[in-house]
């Protein structure tokens, strides 16, 4: 059953461009696998090796389980400061 929503009822609700360009300066999600390359590792054993002994970084799972790490929170807790462009 598909539920039809009247967008011009819920204005309030829906995400501006502004809001959606400012939140992608503090969200970047990544796979873990996205991840482990980019820290220069073959794969993501010691990234899921971290998640299972309760260390490592901070991480979001999905609803089927798959789960995303925030790079910018990542590169802050590694003390790498972001430069941002205006």
């Amino acid at each position: 059953m598909i539920n039809l929503v009247e967008i011009s009822k819920h204005k309030n609700f829906i995400a501006s461009d502004r809001l959606l360009n400012n939140l992608s300066k503090d969200i970047l999600l990544v796979s873990s696998k996205q991840l482990a390359l980019f820290l220069g590792k073959k794969n993501d054993n010691s990234l899921r090796a971290s998640r299972s002994n309760g260390k490592g970084f901070k991480f979001y799972k999905d609803p089927d389980g798959n789960v995303y790490y925030n790079l910018i929170e990542v590169l802050k807790t590694m003390g790498v400061k972001i430069w941002k462009h205006k």
